[in-house]
C-alpha cells in the first residue's frame, strides 16, 4: 500500500505564558492510502496540532511532512492553500456551513475555493448529497435541518472535490447516539470504497470504528494499534 502521508521527526513549540510547549515532539508517522486513522489523546496531547500539520494549517519548527511524495514542509501558505483546496477535505464538530445558503450552494463551496475543481461539480452535487441520503434536502438551508443532517451535509462538502484525504475533527462531538452511529456508519462506507481517512476524537468507542488508533500523549506518539477483527 502506497503511503500518501510521511512525517519524520517532526516537532512544534509554541511560547504560552512564557513557557515552551512542545505541541509536537519528534512525531513520526505514515499515513497510507485507503487507511483510517484515529488519533486520540487527551486535551493539550497534540492530537489537535497533529491534526493541523496533516491539514497543512501549521508548519513545523523543524522536522519533514511528505505529501503523495512531495516535500510540503516549506511550502509558500499560496500554495499550502491550493493543496488544501484540491487535495484534502474538512469535517469539523460545528459543521460550519453558512447559514444563508442553501445545502447544494454549501457543499459546493470547496469548488469555487479550488476554482479548477472537477468540471462535473454540480452534476455530483446530486450523487454527493444522495451519497449521503440527504438529496431530498438540497435547496434547504442549515436551519432546517439537523444536527445529524448537518454533520452529513458537511460531509458532502468534503467530499465534492474527490479528495485524496479527508481530516475530520471531533465530527460526532455533537450528535446524539443514533445521529453517531450513522456518521460512523457512513465513514466506514467510505472507506471500504477506497477514501483515506483520518479522524481525531476524545471519544474511545468512536476512535474504534477506525482500522488504526493513534494514542498521543506530551506530543508524542505513545501507540499505534490496528484494530483487530
Amino acid at each position: 500500500m502506497a503511503s500518501l502521508i510521511e512525517l519524520n521527526n517532526v516537532r512544534r513549540t509554541y511560547q504560552v505564558g512564557g513557557e515552551a510547549v512542545h505541541a509536537l515532539d519528534g512525531v513520526d508517522l505514515t499515513i497510507n492510502e485507503g487507511d483510517f486513522v484515529a488519533i486520540v489523546g487527551t486535551s493539550g496531547s497534540g492530537k489537535s496540532t497533529l491534526m493541523h500539520m496533516l491539514g497543512l494549517m501549521d508548519r513545523p519548527d523543524s522536522g519533514q511532512m511528505r505529501f503523495e511524495g512531495n516535500d510540503v514542509t516549506k511550502l509558500r501558505a499560496a500554495a499550502q492553500a491550493t493543496l488544501r483546496a484540491r487535495k484534502l477535505g474538512f469535517i469539523f464538530q460545528a459543521f460550519n456551513l453558512l447559514p444563508r445558503l442553501t445545502v447544494t450552494e454549501n457543499v459546493l463551496l470547496p469548488v469555487t475555493y479550488a476554482r479548477d475543481g472537477p468540471g462535473d461539480a454540480k452534476e455530483r452535487v446530486v450523487s454527493t448529497l444522495d451519497r449521503v441520503g440527504l438529496a431530498h434536502r438540497a435547496k434547504h438551508r442549515p436551519s432546517q435541518m439537523s444536527g445529524g443532517e448537518r454533520q452529513r451535509v458537511a460531509i458532502a462538502r468534503a467530499l465534492i472535490n474527490r479528495p485524496r484525504l479527508i481530516l475530520a475533527d471531533e465530527p460526532t462531538g455533537n450528535l446524539d447516539t443514533q445521529n453517531v452511529e450513522r456518521i460512523l456508519t457512513l465513514f466506514k462506507e467510505l472507506n471500504a470504497e477506497g477514501q483515506t481517512i483520518v479522524l481525531v476524537t476524545h471519544d474511545l468507542d468512536v476512535a474504534a470504528t477506525a482500522k488504526r488508533q493513534i494514542k498521543m500523549a506530551d506530543g508524542k506518539i505513545v501507540s499505534s494499534d490496528e484494530a483487530s477483527d
